[in-house]
């Protein structure tokens, strides 16, 4: 075959991938069949949800550094540690596990950087500023593998000329630098047009291994919605209000089972699992 037929094959093919979108997998999730179980009452203020490279399940405290591992077949607590000699009190609103190192990030924007240490001790840590402040309202933390980056989901201002957005920002864990422009734009007027998501407000994100998508958590309106790694959104579904008091946390174990975590208002906070379908 000629160089120039295999150059206009390639090119095909350059092309048609280019227009061909990932494709959605939040409905392989049984939203129906689902199990659900309380957790301590020192979580009753859980935030951030995330698993380790090993399959470990991590949480941690809205208002304090302190970080705690899940059995969540039960819902107990194997161990927890803190940050710093003096543990910070904070308004913590996300954790991620990159490898050996876990990141808390407050609503103020300053990102939490330390090791996993023995249950009960306390671990050093470094702090980063990304740039953000409590005007973005930040509500989410996740480890994007494709871009060796943070991503911080936003439920506030999501940046200059971008009313009528969410925003989702960028940490460059290499730079250690926030990049000026948004990741991912989520339009709250497509989200309530298409998929009768009213004021959709990330509450939390998380990436899934097996689809390749981000999946973004909703608070205010409790829902799921399913994002691709170029930031089209594939799907958006509701989740029952009398399963969800106020979902706060996202992840997936290593059976792809998606987990979240709902704060406990007046008592216990909860720990959802929804299966894959057959």
């Amino acid at each position: 075959m000629k160089l120039k037929t295999y150059t206009q094959i390639f090119l095909i093919l350059l092309l048609a991938n280019k227009y061909i979108l990932p494709q959605p997998h939040l409905n392989d999730y049984n939203l129906k069949n689902l199990k659900q179980f309380k957790i301590s009452a020192y979580l009753k203020e859980i935030s951030g949800l995330a698993a380790s490279d090993d399959g470990r399940i991590f949480c941690h405290d809205d208002e304090r550094g302190i970080v705690y591992q899940l059995d969540y077949a039960d819902g107990k607590i194997v161990k927890r540690f803190a940050i710093g000699n003096s543990i910070p009190n904070r308004d913590f609103e996300g954790i991620a596990i990159v490898k050996d190192k876990f990141y808390l990030i407050a609503s103020s924007g300053d990102i939490y950087e330390f090791n996993e240490v023995k249950n009960g001790k306390n671990s050093k840590s470094k702090i980063y500023k990304t740039g953000l402040t409590v005007s973005n309202n930040i509500e989410g933390l996740c480890y994007d593998p494709l871009t060796n980056s943070l991503l911080i989901a936003c439920k506030g201002y999501p940046g200059k000329n971008l009313k009528g957005y969410r925003a989702v920002y960028s940490y460059n864990l290499k730079e250690k630098k926030l990049k000026s422009k948004p990741r991912f734009l989520l339009s709250i007027k497509h989200l309530d047009k298409k998929y009768g998501l009213k004021n959709f407000s990330p509450a939390a994100i998380e990436y899934n291994l097996k689809t390749g998508t981000f999946f973004i958590l909703s608070s205010q309106v409790k829902a799921v919605i399913e994002v691709s790694p170029d930031g089209n959104v594939l799907n958006g579904i509701s989740l029952s209000g009398k399963t969800h008091d106020q979902p706060e946390g996202i992840t997936f174990t290593k059976e792809m089972k998606m987990l979240i975590s709902d704060e406990g208002r007046e008592g216990h906070g909860t720990i959802t699992i929804y299966e894959l379908k057959d």
